[in-house]
């Protein structure tokens, strides 16, 4: 018989494996949830500590920017500091230093050839910045023509040839064969003698030092019934003014210009020295005036600053009667308020004129070329004999000579700035003589006070502006060429006295394509020949605003500007592109 089965003792209960595993399993889920808060704990300081990192990093950087900036704007202001002393003609030094905003900037100037070179480094608690520049003392010229002429007029002879365009204030006329290759201008002539003017000047006016005095004007009465042609004033400039001058003829308004004006031209910047000269002026529609009228000549300026402006040169006796001087803030809007200036300011008017003339020349060919003059005589534009449609019978307006009085004054001062020719190089008088290879010499910038005469394949190799007290003569294929120095920059010989150019004279630049050598004569003689040039002169252009310049047999030119012009036969000009925009480098710094 079997024995009864024992009844469990664990009935309602886990089984002891079960209950043992349920009980070690505890403190593995604590063991769990303290990895998993350990974890997020780390995971949030991480994230905390990151985001200060950037924070430090960002605020780091901050700082970093700040003293970048101030190092740089210490850096730009030593740049400025260098390229107002430069302007100014204050002193500047090989290396120096300024301060700024508890920044420092130390500045490095070096000379290479015609430019400055100027180096500024910043520096701010240690973040430095540098900044680089280049500057050349420049005085910029435009020469539109393959010959440009002032009232004395261009008189060509047998053969003689212009390659490129013509203007003239004055006749043209040629002989058998002379030929234009381009368009030919007369302007509309003018009387030698002003109409109207009051040329006394003994104080400096200056203008556009603030937004008061932005515009300046100066009245007249015009003594006869005509065109006003031309107008001239004595002006000069002070640092380096931006933009370039609107001369505005207005009629009077209750002693005032009115703010309208019957006519206006533009005086460019660069025909303005920092030595005060004539600067002219004509209009492409000249206004006309009417005899015993007031009228007022206005310069209106388009900025104004207390270190850069303009000097129009004054009559402090205030001697023309009734019609004293004003200036006021803004000439041609709003309201203006004029305000005395005390005095009567320089200028010249020329009001009528007479008629002017092309004569005897052949302009163009079959398929090109035009002429524009009051009256045509003897002449063939387009292939065909005057009257024809590209003869055009005109009274055109006038254009004045590029370069002024003022602005070669600055060049001679320029030269001046490099001192006085003395011995050795030149002789107690102050004479400079090159008369074979072995004499070639550098030279610039520099005065000779007496005359400059190479010969015979001498060398004159020019560093710097040149002024001639006395005569130049260039003689037997004498040279005389731009050092490399000046680049793309042009250079200027200026002498008082006259200049010839004989028997294959050769002229060049620095070797950049856009240099070129001119040569000036300053005399003031225009019945004479001041520049005289012969036989094969080579790249060069002249200039010479008070006399005429007379080429001979085959002499030739790459341009020519002159109050009068004489080709005699076979003479020759080639204009080129590039004296549309020519930069002279003005002097030394």
């Amino acid at each position: 018989m079997q024995k009864p089965k024992a009844k469990s003792q664990n009935k309602g209960q886990a089984p002891l494996g079960a209950a043992r595993a349920r009980s070690a399993s505890l403190p593995l889920t604590g063991q769990a949830a303290l990895i998993a808060v350990i974890l997020m704990l780390f995971i949030m300081l991480s994230a905390v500590f990151g985001a200060s990192s950037v924070a430090l990093k960002e605020a780091k950087v901050a700082t970093e920017n700040t003293r970048s900036r101030y190092s740089f704007f210490a850096a730009e202001a030593g740049i400025d500091d260098a390229a107002y002393r430069l302007k100014r003609g204050k002193n500047l030094t090989s290396s120096f230093t300024i301060l700024l905003n508890g920044a420092t900037a130390n500045i490095v100037v070096t000379t290479s050839g015609q430019t400055k070179e100027i180096k500024s480094t910043g520096d701010y608690l240690g973040a430095t910045r540098a900044a680089k520049a280049a500057l050349s003392n420049t005085t910029g010229a435009s020469f539109y023509y393959g010959v440009q002429v002032g009232d004395g007029g261009l008189d060509m002879g047998n053969s003689s040839r212009v390659n490129g365009n013509v203007f003239s204030n004055g006749n043209i006329t040629g002989g058998a064969s002379s030929i234009i290759t381009g368009d030919a201008v007369v302007a509309g002539g003018i009387s030698l003698s002003p109409s109207v003017e009051w040329t006394a000047h003994d104080s400096d006016q200056f203008f556009a030092t603030a937004s008061s005095n932005h515009d300046i004007a100066q009245s007249f009465i015009a003594n006869v019934s005509d065109r006003l042609n031309k107008t001239s004033v004595y002006l000069g400039k002070v640092g380096s003014p931006a933009g370039d001058i609107t001369l505005r003829i207005a009629a009077d308004y209750g002693g005032n210009p009115y703010k309208s004006s019957i006519a206006s031209a533009t005086i460019r910047n660069s025909m303005i020295g920092a030595t005060p000269g004539w600067i002219d002026a004509s209009f492409s529609s000249p206004p006309n005036l009417t005899t015993g009228s007031k009228y007022w000549i206005v310069l209106d300026t388009s900025t104004n600053s207390s270190s850069n402006y303009w000097n129009w040169r004054k009559d402090s006796a205030d001697g023309y009667l009734n019609n004293t001087a004003k200036y006021t803030s803004d000439c041609c809007g709003g309201n203006p308020t004029w305000t005395n200036v005390g005095g009567d300011l320089a200028f010249k008017v020329w009001i009528g004129g007479v008629s002017t003339k092309i004569e005897g020349i052949t302009i163009g060919d079959a398929t090109s070329g035009t002429g524009r003059a009051n009256l045509f005589v003897n002449t063939t534009i387009h292939g065909s004999a005057c009257p024809n449609e590209y003869c055009v019978i005109d009274n055109p307006a006038r254009e004045e000579l590029p370069i002024s009085d003022g602005v070669i004054q600055d060049w001679k001062n320029a030269a001046l700035a490099g001192g006085t020719c003395g011995p050795p190089t030149c002789s107690s008088s102050g004479d400079l003589s090159l008369n074979m290879a072995s004499d070639s010499i550098s030279l610039g910038p520099i005065y000779i006070p007496g005359d400059l005469s190479i010969n015979n394949e001498a060398i004159l190799t020019i560093t710097g502006t040149i002024w001639i007290g006395g005569t130049a003569s260039f003689n037997n294929t004498a040279e005389v060429r731009l050092d490399s120095s000046y680049g793309a920059l042009s250079g200027v010989m200026v002498a008082d006295g006259d200049a010839s150019v004989n028997n294959g004279a050769i002229f060049s630049g620095s070797g950049d394509p856009n240099s070129y050598f001119m040569l000036t004569s300053a005399q003031n003689d225009q019945t004479g020949i001041v520049i005289d040039v012969n036989n094969d002169a080579l790249g060069v252009i002249y200039y010479a605003n008070h006399g005429k310049i007379k080429f001979n047999n085959d002499a030739a030119a790459k341009e020519a500007t002159a109050y009068g012009i004489i080709l005699n036969n076979e003479a020759i000009i080639t204009y080129e592109s590039g004296l549309a925009n020519v930069n002279f480098y003005s002097g030394p710094s």
